[in-house]
């Protein structure tokens, strides 16, 4: 454990420490760049004094005058008594004479960024190292100007290490300042804490003598403020601490039976049926959160005198289970457990009501009642018709070859129209209890859309229906399983060509969509669907026209194959429809790439 002292030493410093060092490195590097900058203007100001003094020495051609002898002679006499380096340059970039090396044996200086604005007419400097001495410089270079034209330039340059003692002296005083600034914020740290402690020493004993179950300990007011607010906090919570203890007893039986039945949506109600505790399952079901119903009557939160009820019986001290329906905030059927909580003196004091939503379990036995239903409705037709077709060529028919022919072909005919029916029965089964598992790789849509319109062609030609592909600029890939979805487009494409009128069209695009999802087209010009049955086209066994639909061996099942097999894959499956124009079935799938 870290004492207060280690902890507002350490901190403190640790603290400020950074930010010292944080400002001192904000401040030293202005500083420097400030310096250099101060010392750029100083040398521009000098290279423009520099030109004037040598302006009468050029000639208009931009020759220098012969009086002037040996210029690097002349310039380091000029630059004996200062810390700057002189060089004077022609109007071609030629070094006439240099302060530090000899101008014959340096190289053209128009390059130089500084040479080069001067000789454009404009004062200017640069930092950089010198290729002909290897060290850095301050350079500052102004053009040298006759009759308006620039003969030459005036260049002064200064060693950069001889702006380092008046840059490093100013860091200097700044990091002492600093330090000192440290050190007194570490006494003041030091002084705080001694005169802490002694206010805590008190506090730390009397929590330790409440935690050993000394309940009417308290805290005498300290002189600091803060800790006087604190010792007030702490007296009123060894109050709470008492007051729950005393309650403790009688909230046990009700947190009893809030965990034995936690599993499912909890509801807790006073003596009086106000809501004293809603859990978040139960909100969710009832659609209310706990705060807008704690402190009020079952009745005046849910519209449903059957939920009243049953908390008003469970506070009478009955247990009740029921199956009630609830109109708002949705329908909803739910199953409520209800049972009384008794006190220490065997009364009541609340009653916790379990709510379990069996909407979906409900709407799912129906669902399985009207499957069976309309299967048999639906096995009944084609297996009628075999037993008769059978009935009939036994009694006789089989001795007329015409009509044995066409009994015959009536009989193929509903035998593969039951199969097609069982086999679809299977498939969808699979797929709603989700027992089929995805096989899934990677495959190209355009290369599934042409297998499918080619197995497709004879059908369609059947039909006197023509089919077209819209290619995709670029192929389009889908991770998916291939065969549940060659599946799907062949149902959408049997059903365009079956309810679709002689010399339509069926075409199939693939394209991307948004989000990068792929998306299949199959469109029609056929007989369309009305607005009003678009909702149910994915039922089981809806067909929009049932005597086409038996005539096309039509099972009923196809599009809600299709439904089934888009939500496997996560996607989805949508129609726009008018009637007498046609039909569009787009289906969505994820890339999964």
């Amino acid at each position: 454990m870290k004492s207060l002292r280690r902890v507002l030493i350490f901190r403190y410093t640790l603290v400020v420490a950074l930010v010292l060092i944080s400002v001192a490195l904000s401040v030293i590097v202005p500083v420097k760049s400030f310096t250099i900058s101060r010392e750029e203007d100083a040398l521009e100001d000098q290279a423009e004094l520099f030109a004037r003094i040598f302006q009468p020495f050029f000639t208009p051609e931009g020759e220098l005058a012969k009086e002037m002898g040996d210029l690097d002679a002349h310039l380091e006499g000029l630059a004996s008594d200062l810390p700057t380096r002189l060089t004077v340059i022609d109007a071609s970039g030629r070094v006439l004479g240099d302060s530090d090396f000899p101008a014959e044996e340096m190289e053209n200086h128009a390059g130089r960024p500084e040479v080069a604005s001067a000789l454009q007419g404009r004062t200017a400097s640069s930092r950089r190292e010198s290729r002909t001495l290897g060290k850095t410089f301050i350079y500052a270079a102004s053009p040298v100007l006759v009759e308006g034209r620039v003969v030459g330039v005036a260049r002064v340059a200064l060693e950069e290490e001889d702006v380092s003692p008046a840059i490093f002296g100013v860091w200097l005083i700044i990091i002492a300042a600093f330090g000192v600034l440290l050190l007194v914020i570490v006494a003041a740290s030091l002084w705080t804490e001694r005169s802490l402690t002694g206010e805590l020493a008190a506090m730390r004993e009397a929590a330790a003598g409440l935690a050993s179950g000394d309940l009417e300990r308290r805290v005498a007011e300290p002189g600091v403020e803060d800790f006087n607010a604190l010792a007030r906090e702490f007296n009123a919570m060894a109050d709470e601490i008492r007051r729950r203890i005393e309650e403790a007893g009688s909230e046990r039986g009700k947190l009893e039976a809030v965990i034995e039945n936690i599993s499912a949506g909890i509801m807790v109600t006073d003596s009086e049926g106000r809501v004293a505790m809603l859990n978040r399952a139960a909100g969710k079901i009832l659609g209310l959160g706990e705060s807008d119903a704690l402190g009020r009557r079952v009745i005046e939160i849910f519209t449903s005198r059957e939920l009243d009820a049953i908390v008003s019986r469970a506070t009478g001290g009955e247990s009740v289970e029921e199956e009630i329906e609830l109109l708002y905030p949705s329908h909803m059927v739910l199953r409520v457990k209800a049972n009384p909580v008794l006190g220490s003196d065997g009364k009541v004091v609340s009653a916790v009501s379990v709510i379990e939503d069996v909407t979906d379990l409900m709407r799912l036995n129906r669902m399985r009642q009207d499957f069976v239903a309309n299967v048999s409705h639906e096995l009944r037709t084609p297996v009628a018709s075999i037993r008769a077709l059978a009935d009939s060529l036994r009694d006789g028919a089989l001795d007329d070859r015409e009509r044995a022919g066409r009994f015959l072909h009536d009989l193929g005919r509903e035998a593969k129209r039951l199969s097609q029916l069982i086999e679809d029965l299977l498939t969808l089964s699979r797929l709603e209890a989700k027992e089929t598992s995805l096989q899934l790789e990677e495959f190209s849509l355009r290369e599934l859309v042409r297998d499918c319109l080619e197995d497709k062609s004879k059908l369609a030609e059947g039909f006197g229906v023509r089919l077209e592909m819209n290619e995709p600029r670029e192929d389009l890939t889908v991770v998916a399983d291939r065969g549940l979805i060659r599946t799907a487009l062949n149902n959408l494409v049997d059903n365009a060509i079956k309810y679709n009128r002689p010399g339509g069209r069926v075409s199939v695009s693939v394209r991307e969509g948004e989000g990068g999802r792929a998306v299949i087209c199959v469109e029609d010009t056929g007989i369309g669907i009305p607005r009003e049955e678009m909702p149910r086209v994915f039922e089981r066994f809806y067909r929009l026209d049932k005597a086409r639909s038996r005539e096309t061996g039509g099972t009923g099942l196809g599009l809600s194959i299709v439904k089934h097999i888009a939500d496997l894959h996560g996607g989805a499956v949508e129609v726009r429809s008018v009637v007498g124009e046609g039909s569009t079935f787009t289906i969505t799938l994820p890339r999964r790439d």
